[in-house]
C-alpha cells in the first residue's frame, strides 16, 4: 500500500513529462479521451495526487492515466508500468527513500548516435513502409536494449515506439512538434499537413518528397501545436489529416475550433475515407494495405484543394484570399 501511495507522487512529474502540462497550478485540457475539451478544465490536486476535471467530473491518478496513455486495463499491470516508467526514482528495495523528481536538461546526443548505428537491428519501419532515405534524413534510430524506434524531436527531446508493444515514449525533457521547422517563415501560401505520429507524417513523406508535414505526437498535443504556431507566426493553410477513429474526430474538430479562434486558414481531411474503417484507421496503415490508392487519395486532395485556392483568388479578385 504504501508503494501504492508513493507512485501516485509522480504523477505530477508524469503530466509534465507525458502531457506537456507547462503549469501545475494552472487548468489544461481534460485528458478525458471522450471529453472534446475547448477550454482547459482540468486540474491538477496535489493534496490528492489526482487531477479532476471541473467540466466532465473526470478524476485521474497516474494509475488511471498510465492505462489510458497505454492502453492497460489490468491494475496491476498499470502499477507495473508506473514502476518501469520511475525506474530510476524506486529503490530496488523498494524502502521510503525520499523521491527527488529529475528536471535536469539532458543533451541526447550520444544517445541518438548510439541509436543510429543500431538502426540495422530492426526493420520494424520498413515493414511499415518508410524507406531507408527518410529514416537516414530524420536520423532514426534503434535502441536495441529498450526495443526502441528512436526519433529525434531536437538535441534535448525524443519520442520513442516499443517494436515489441504498443508501447509509446516521450524522453524527459520539453514535449515538441516534430518537424516543426515547417511552420516558421512561412508564407500564405504555404500548406502544412499535421498528422498524430511521426509515422503518418513519414507516410506521407514516402508518397510526397516535397510534402510539408508535421506530427504532434498524440490528440492530447493540440495545445503545443497552437503555441507553436502562434509563436512562428504561421500565414499558411493547416491542413488536419487525423486518425478515422472516435479520437482522431473529435481531436479534428478540436483543432479547427482552436485554428478558427486565431484565425489560420484550415482544412480537414482523413485520406482513409474509401478504406475499410474496420482495418484502417490511419495514414500509415494505408500505406501498408494499398499504397496506390493512399496516393490517389492524396493526390485527389492536393487537386482539388488547389483548385479551390484558385477559385477563392478569382473570386476576391486579388492575390489575396481567406479560406
Amino acid at each position: 500500500m504504501n508503494s501504492i501511495i508513493k507512485y501516485k507522487s509522480y504523477l505530477s512529474d508524469y503530466l509534465m513529462k507525458y502531457h506537456d502540462v507547462k503549469n501545475l497550478n494552472d487548468f489544461f485540457h481534460c485528458l478525458n479521451p471522450n471529453h472534446v475539451d475547448k477550454n482547459p478544465s482540468m486540474r491538477f490536486t496535489s493534496k490528492y495526487n489526482i487531477c479532476h476535471c471541473f467540466s466532465c467530473s473526470a478524476n485521474y491518478d497516474i494509475f488511471d492515466l498510465v492505462g489510458i496513455d497505454f492502453h492497460i486495463n489490468n491494475f496491476k499491470d498499470q502499477i507495473a508500468k508506473v514502476e518501469e516508467l520511475y525506474s530510476k526514482y524506486i529503490s530496488e528495495n523498494n524502502n521510503e527513500k525520499q523521491e527527488v523528481i529529475d528536471n535536469t536538461i539532458y543533451d541526447y546526443t550520444n544517445y541518438y548516435t548510439k541509436c543510429i548505428r543500431n538502426i540495422n537491428k530492426s526493420n520494424y519501419l520498413e515493414k511499415r513502409g518508410i524507406t531507408q532515405s527518410l529514416i537516414k534524413k530524420y536520423k532514426i534510430g534503434y535502441d536495441d536494449r529498450r526495443k526502441l524506434i528512436v526519433f529525434p524531436i531536437n538535441q534535448n527531446c525524443y519520442f520513442a515506439r516499443s517494436t515489441i508493444n504498443n508501447d509509446k515514449i516521450k524522453s524527459k525533457g520539453s514535449s515538441d512538434i516534430w518537424n516543426k521547422r515547417h511552420l516558421y517563415n512561412s508564407n500564405k501560401d504555404d500548406i502544412v499537413f499535421v498528422t498524430e505520429g511521426i509515422i503518418d507524417a513519414l507516410s506521407l513523406e514516402t508518397i510526397d518528397c516535397n510534402i510539408k508535414v508535421v506530427s504532434i505526437n498524440g490528440v492530447g498535443n493540440i495545445k503545443s501545436l497552437i503555441r507553436t504556431i502562434q509563436d512562428s507566426s504561421f500565414s499558411g493553410t493547416i491542413i488536419i489529416s487525423f486518425d478515422n477513429d472516435t479520437a482522431g474526430i473529435h481531436a479534428t474538430k478540436e483543432l479547427e475550433d482552436e485554428l478558427k479562434k486565431i484565425k489560420v486558414n484550415c482544412f480537414s481531411t482523413t485520406l482513409v475515407s474509401n478504406f475499410d474503417n474496420d482495418v484502417c484507421k490511419d495514414i500509415n496503415k494505408a500505406l501498408t494495405l494499398d499504397r496506390k490508392l493512399l496516393e490517389k487519395n492524396y493526390h485527389y486532395f492536393r487537386e482539388a484543394f488547389t483548385k479551390y485556392i484558385e477559385s477563392q483568388k478569382i473570386k476576391i479578385g486579388d492575390d489575396s484570399y481567406c479560406v
